[in-house]
């Protein structure tokens, strides 16, 4: 209904509305805007002969349920929750298990996990689900933003809540909708978090261990193969 108020000013102003796209142009919208990549020429060739009337529908569809949807869209949230797969600072070394909280996204958003999960498993995937990889995987959120390699004794303390701010503030951003790292320091009459509940918060957090953790994404193939390697090896010990 609110085209008739568009199309009324519209034809004050002398000016008419676009034409509807032709196909060719709707094909290659909806596989940069789902999956980021162009159609083949061979994709846009069957789409122009399929004259049905669900036609664009089977083409979204089959976007959706491609797996370089999940990579594309995954770029939006990784962007807004700083992730790197370096520590940042001058040296900037290399994360070498970084890329199994790319992958939980990715794979999140492909198979549609709910939200409260998704939000839930990033905060304490390990306290909720410990025997579930992805769930853990999901954990590097805590570990995204950019971290120190280069400290000394005195400036461990200083560099630790640094790091714990940065955590709670992303939690604040992604998750709350709110900026917090003010009340690091002081309240703000009118702020939604003062420094007393920034501080309660952060305590959730301070338990927190950075590190590389090799994980078993196949678990009921490991226990299959550590069955096998028992048994054939019984008779040694």
């Amino acid at each position: 209904p609110v085209d008739a108020f568009l199309h009324e000013k519209l034809a004050k102003a002398g000016i008419a509305p676009n034409a509807q796209a032709d196909k060719r142009t709707l094909i290659r919208r909806a596989y940069l805007g789902l999956i980021g990549l162009p159609p083949t020429p061979e994709q846009v060739d069957a789409f122009l002969k399929d004259e049905s009337p669900h036609a664009y529908e089977k083409v979204i569809d089959g976007l959706l349920a491609s797996p370089h949807f999940g990579e594309k869209q995954a770029r939006h949230w990784l962007d807004l929750v700083r992730f790197a797969e370096s520590h940042g600072f001058e040296h900037d070394y290399d994360r070498p298990t970084a890329y199994h909280y790319r992958d939980f996204v990715i794979k999140a958003l492909n198979a549609d996990l709910p939200f409260d999960t998704f939000a839930k498993w990033q905060i304490a995937g390990d306290e909720l689900a410990p025997n579930d990889p992805l769930a853990v995987m999901a954990t590097g959120y805590l570990a995204a933003g950019v971290h120190s390699t280069q400290i000394t004794k005195n400036e461990a303390e200083k560099h630790r809540y640094d790091e714990l701010d940065d955590i709670l503030g992303n939690v604040g951003t992604t998750f709350l909708g709110l900026t917090v790292g003010c009340a690091r320091c002081h309240d703000h009459k009118y702020d939604a978090i003062p420094a007393r509940d920034y501080y309660r918060m952060l305590s959730a957090f301070t338990t927190v261990v950075r590190t590389e953790v090799d994980l078993d994404l196949d678990p009921k193939g490991y226990a299959t193969a550590k069955a096998a390697f028992d048994a054939k090896h019984r008779k040694y010990l």
